[in-house]
């Protein structure tokens, strides 16, 4: 491969749109850079989702399948445990990636040697493109109070470092908060991570995702705050932001949605 760097690119996959899913992996195989593995586990979807990995016959899939569903998180790891690149880029399977994504993020790679690498996104909808949301380009343990400080599905994972990190934590304590308290160990390691300025990866945000999201994981995200604050020694200044995300479960989906619209600039 390219100087020496290995690449696999890892999407977990649970029932998506076969619509969606197609044009995510279009997105992949598609790339300007072309040597990686894709390396897909299913997470025990129903038939079709194989049926649409099949159509585009590359060999560069890797594909397995759980035997159970078993979550986003555990499916994480099974991609990572079969991945041979020693870089990992990420990709959700109702998201796409922009032309160049991977080129760019190798490149970034090559040059900073970072552990986390990501950019900013573009939003969008059943409609089409709504708005765009950006990072801070080099996101320090501080950036972790507020919130994330990448875009977990645009992110590429230096491999021995995740490892090191002990991988995705596989719990109903952590779910749908995983990709938090990862960073936050690797962080807590010394590991550093950039955001890419252009707006490289395109993520799926509706209405329809801001309903299903529970109160219950807004409590998770506070447990996972609390313990990921202690490993960052962001306390005392950290007890004020473990409200946030409790503050957040209370504003009705649909205002919070349309906060959101505003922030963002929803397309009218």
């Amino acid at each position: 491969m390219d100087d020496d760097i290995t690449v696999s690119v890892i999407m977990p996959v649970y029932n998506p749109e076969g619509d969606e899913l197609r044009r995510a992996v279009a997105s992949v195989l598609d790339q300007s850079f072309r040597d990686f593995e894709l390396v897909i586990c299913d997470d025990h979807s129903k038939e079709y989702v194989k049926e649409v990995i099949d159509e585009f016959s590359d060999q560069r899939i890797v594909y397995i399948r759980n035997e159970k569903n078993s979550g986003c998180a555990y499916s994480l790891n099974r991609c990572i445990e079969a991945a041979r690149g020693e870089l990992l880029i990420r990709q959700d399977s109702d998201d796409y990636s922009l032309p160049g994504r991977f080129e760019k993020i190798i490149s970034e790679y090559k040059k900073e040697g970072r552990d986390i690498i990501s950019s900013n996104i573009i939003l969008f909808d059943e409609k089409g493109e709504w708005g765009h949301r950006d990072y801070p380009k080099t996101p320090l343990k501080k950036d972790f109070l507020f919130a994330v400080p990448f875009m977990h599905g645009a992110c590429a994972l230096k491999k021995t470092s995740v490892v090191n990190a002990g991988m995705y934590p596989v719990s109903d304590k952590t779910a749908r908060c995983e990709e938090y308290a990862l960073f936050m160990t690797m962080y807590s390691l010394g590991a550093r991570g950039i955001n890419i300025e252009d707006r490289l990866y395109a993520f799926n945000e509706n209405h329809a995702a801001v309903k299903r999201r529970k109160y219950s994981d807004k409590i998770k995200e506070v447990k996972v705050k609390a313990e990921g604050f202690k490993k960052l020694k962001l306390y005392p200044a950290g007890f004020i932001y473990l409200a946030k995300p409790l503050i957040v479960g209370l504003i009705p989906s649909g205002a919070l949605a349309k906060l959101k619209d505003l922030v963002f600039g929803r397309r009218k």
